[in-house]
């Protein structure tokens, strides 16, 4: 596979609902860091801070009544994505479990961001360790991602501001 429209073939799911989720979710990073959730990574590497983005929602997700974003969060906990990683060797899949005492907010938004590294860093191509096992449930994911990353601009002024700045 030489070619890069045979690589792009190769991604069996919707183009324009990847397209979709990646401008949502590369727009919804950059506005937190522009405005504050930011911390400085390896040599400096300007990173989103999401941990502490997630703790100024604190109790919010629970207050929100949009039976979409309810429905989203919903299959999120429920079907959570599985995160690639390397075993003996080889890559493999892991549950994603909720860690003690994390909230709401910090799960969901951790999740997202699974769901985000499977599909940009190579974890839904058919092989290896294909072939991806259920098309639509890995739909069902990036749609409830990107119910989650909308609503919570409606949870937080600032971040929303930023990413609806296109100046």
């Amino acid at each position: 596979m030489s070619d890069l429209d045979e690589v792009i073939n190769a991604l069996v799911l919707d183009r324009d609902l990847v397209l979709r989720f990646f401008g949502a979710f590369s727009r919804f990073e950059y506005s937190l860091k522009r405005s504050g959730f930011l911390v400085a990574g390896s040599n400096d590497q300007a990173q989103a801070n999401w941990d502490s983005y997630a703790n100024s929602l604190h109790g919010k997700f629970q207050v929100v009544q949009d039976s979409e974003f309810k429905s989203a969060v919903e299959l999120l906990l429920n079907r959570p994505p599985k995160k690639q990683v390397v075993s003996n060797g080889h890559l493999d899949w892991r549950g994603t479990p909720r860690g003690n005492g994390e909230r709401d907010e910090n799960y969901i938004l951790r999740l997202v961001k699974i769901v985000r590294n499977n599909l940009f860093h190579g974890g839904k191509y058919p092989d290896p360790p294909g072939p991806v096992e259920d098309i639509g449930r890995d739909l069902q994911l990036i749609k409830a991602s990107i119910v989650v990353l909308i609503c919570c601009l409606q949870l937080s002024d600032n971040v929303r501001a930023v990413f609806e700045d296109t100046a």
